[in-house]
């Protein structure tokens, strides 16, 4: 996975880092005391928690074309691909 590919894929913690990045400077060259920089780490938590939690999930393979048509008819998103050797 090359750089861009990174960047586009996490442009949410990409963006969210860069303005952390910025607050910590500023926090930095005021001086800030332990509140400002309480605050900056919660939300630095809250970015972690939000990236880790919206990971895609890897589900179990299909098996049958019922489990198919059943995983179709659910109602959510389903991606369905095909994979042959020959």
């Amino acid at each position: 996975m090359g750089p861009l590919e990174v960047i586009n894929r996490y442009s949410f913690l990409v963006l969210g880092g860069a303005a952390l990045l910025g607050l910590a400077v500023a926090l930095g060259l005021r001086r800030a005391g332990g509140i400002g920089w309480g605050i900056w780490l919660l939300l630095l938590l809250a970015l972690l928690v939000f990236g880790l939690s919206r990971r895609a999930q890897p589900s179990a393979p299909f098996s049958s074309e019922e489990e198919i048509a059943a995983a179709w008819r659910s109602g959510r998103p389903v991606l369905i691909y095909w994979f042959s050797n020959y």
